[in-house]
């Protein structure tokens, strides 16, 4: 490298200084093993007690600190770093120091990091921690950094390395200069769209005949931001063979940001963990916080989408403001973020995960209306020599994302592995209940009904039961969700009700007591054009007598009055009973049972868990119950299960009652033993 004159030293070192705002960072030169202060920044003035002197000693210069244990840092081949006290006022640093070589003088960067308020309870791990520091000159491949003109400003070890001869550096180079000459003009293409924002990317680049590498390289800009600007470049070199596009171009856009959002985006976590998070070989500990908008989907369809996407703008600028040097926020799906945090403790991520809950605690304002909007997080931990793959760190994040929907929203929850037995992955699951039939995997449950008035049982609920060879016993709250939202609960649910006529007509030609059997009829199922020439079709095939089957349906199912009544008309023709099931949660409205063609209803076990809690839940109870008796249809209360329940219910005229103070679902053969053997 030329000579260069002592103004433009000074400014390189002063670009150097600038890159670091957050830390304390002192120029020290050296010549013949005399070691002078050339320049520093405000924190270290601060440090030193504001005593500076260009040129002077630097050992006086350090008087608040162990200049022995600084020395030995220039000394080190490599990077180390130390942890001093800055005396009098006791603040405990992590210091490090990096080697500058300037047209033939030898400088130093000591950069003191103030870690006190992170060393007091966890010392020995921060240790480890505060390596992190020394990441980028640590890293296997060339990382150069340059300012808005081009001039190299900082190199790490392997630029100095694999791109130079020994003892020379690129600090103080023009890009342009040392680049060879027919990859110039893309390069300033690609130059020019990093100052905008935008990462870029080069297949191949060379450098000219006067730097000592003659390797192609494959390289990636990325725009360095401070304070929301962008005030330089940093270019990572990955040796390549001789590489090339189909269109013959020399350069192309990555696109590593979300375009609605400008966060980065799901390319930018898969390459950026492949090449930083997953290759931490220095006991650094790693976070992933999944952050799910609760209910998302319902925003969509009731704002449209100009105004959903307004507020995912909303949310990305709000978790933006989270974000810290310890951090890298991306925008993962739709409505879902992911935070990578690099942490001191628990403690630590538990703070982090706290400040994006807060973040939704103000409503989001749309066309001058106010909007609420959580969110619930799940935390996976990445943990030196364990679990540094990216798809399993998210799918333990989902687990615990899932894990928080399911008990409330708006919380957070770390991975645990006990998750992973109540959440199999959903796709997998799929796969399995598609073939659930085919394997004789299904099974029916019956509970049983009883007469409150005359203690007699003639009537049942039909339960699906999944045993699966895989996952083994899946609760229907979870498989059932699935089955509607695949469509599969058609399938299913065909399934069981020829199962439950198969059912009765075995009973029937056993001379079994008959008893009536209700059938769960979802929503989707409900809405079949041909649903009740199905039903009609069973009947036939198993000569079943209409009056021993019911069809529950929900409040849900019967929105469409002149559809339902259609529906429900052809059933009640074909004689079997038909109840609404849940009644009181859905679309409640009386006028449903002046309209349509009802023989049941069974009050929600919600309303019977209340009772003696509640006077106005006993009073909605009495007034289904005085209703239902008056329209001449009967009424099931579900989820009996205590006796002053079964009392109340029996005082106010309540027909039947299903619970376990009765019996739980039972399979079939039981049932038969216990109720239908006269």
């Amino acid at each position: 490298m030329a000579n260069l004159p002592l103004d433009t030293i000074e400014q390189y070192l002063q670009e150097i200084i600038k890159l670091n705002p957050f830390d304390a960072v002192v120029i020290v030169k050296s010549r013949e093993d005399e070691y002078t202060v050339e320049m520093l920044n405000d924190k270290a003035k601060e440090l030193s007690g504001n005593l500076f002197k260009k040129g002077q000693q630097a050992h006086s210069f350090f008087h608040f600190i162990d200049w022995h244990q600084i020395i030995e840092l220039f000394r080190f081949p490599k990077i180390e770093i130390k942890y001093m006290m800055v005396n009098p006022s006791n603040v405990l640093c992590a210091v490090y120091v990096q080697r500058i070589e300037l047209a033939d003088e030898q400088y130093y960067s000591v950069v003191l990091r103030n870690v006190s308020e992170h060393i007091e309870e966890a010392f020995e791990q921060n240790k480890e921690i505060e390596k992190h520091l020394n990441f980028v000159e640590h890293h296997i491949n060339p990382i150069i950094s340059l300012n808005l003109n081009g001039e190299i400003i900082y190199t790490n070890h392997a630029a100095t390395r694999k791109l130079l001869e020994s003892n020379s550096t690129l600090v103080g180079e023009n890009i342009f200069d040392i680049l060879a000459e027919e990859y110039l003009k893309p390069f300033r293409a690609l130059f020019k769209n990093t100052l905008k924002g935008i990462t870029m990317g080069m297949p191949k680049v060379m450098l000219n005949s006067k730097m000592a590498c003659e390797k192609p390289f494959n390289i990636r800009t990325f725009p360095t931001y401070w304070n929301n600007q962008v005030i330089g470049i940093h270019i990572v070199f990955n040796s390549v063979d001789d590489l090339f596009i189909e269109d013959g171009s020399p350069y192309q856009l990555i696109n590593y940001h979300d375009q609605l959002t400008g966060l980065l985006n799901r390319k930018a976590l898969n390459e950026q963990w492949t090449d930083e998070f997953s290759t931490f070989n220095d006991g650094l500990n790693i976070a992933l916080l999944l952050v799910d908008l609760d209910r998302f989907k319902k925003y969509n369809e009731s704002l449209g989408k100009d105004a959903a996407d307004k507020m995912l703008k909303m949310v990305s600028q709000r978790l933006a403001k989270i974000r810290n040097k310890f951090s890298e926020l991306y925008r993962y799906n739709g409505d879902e973020f992911v935070f990578v945090l690099r942490y001191f403790s628990r403690d630590e991520i538990e703070l982090f995960a706290n400040n994006i809950l807060a973040a939704f605690k103000e409503p989001f304002i749309i066309d001058d209306q106010e909007y609420f909007l959580t969110s619930s997080i799940g935390i996976s931990i990445s943990t030196y020599g364990h679990n540094n793959d990216l798809e399993s760190i998210l799918h333990q994040a989902e687990q615990a994302v899932y894990y928080v929907k399911k008990n409330g929203r708006f919380h957070y929850r770390f991975y645990r592995s006990e998750m992973s037995q109540a959440f199999p992955n959903e796709v997998l699951m799929e796969a399995h209940l598609r073939r659930a039939i085919e394997f004789d995997e299904l099974s029916i449950h019956l509970q049983p009904q009883i007469d409150l008035q005359t203690n007699e049982i003639d009537s049942f609920e039909a339960l699906i039961r999944w045993n699966n060879r895989k996952f083994g016993y899946v609760p229907p709250s979870q498989f059932i969700p699935l089955a509607e939202s695949s469509g599969l609960i058609i399938q299913v649910g065909d399934w069981v009700l020829e199962q439950v006529c198969k059912n009765l007509q075995e009973w029937k030609v056993k001379g079994y007591r008959p008893v009536r059997v209700a059938v769960n009829i979802s929503p989707k199922q409900f809405k079949q054009e041909n649903f009740a020439t199905k039903i009609e079709q069973l009947l036939n095939i198993y000569d079943i007598e209409p009056k021993y089957l019911e069809l529950e349906i929900t409040e849900s199912s019967m929105v469409n009055v002149s559809e339902t009544h259609e529906i429900l008309t052809k059933l009640k023709e074909l004689g079997v009973y038909v109840s609404v099931d849940d009644f009181g949660t859905g679309y409640s409205s009386l006028s449903y049972l002046k309209k349509y063609p009802i023989d049941i209803i069974k009050i929600d076990q919600s309303f019977i868990a209340d009772i003696n809690k509640d006077e106005k839940n006993e009073a909605i109870i009495k007034a289904i119950i005085t209703l239902s008796e008056n329209l001449g249809m009967d009424v099931v209360a579900e989820g009996v299960e205590e006796e002053f329940q079964e009392e109340f219910l029996k005082l106010n005229n309540c027909r039947k009652g299903q619970g376990y103070l009765y019996n739980k679902p039972l399979p079939v053969d039981l049932i038969i033993k216990e109720y239908l053997v006269n």
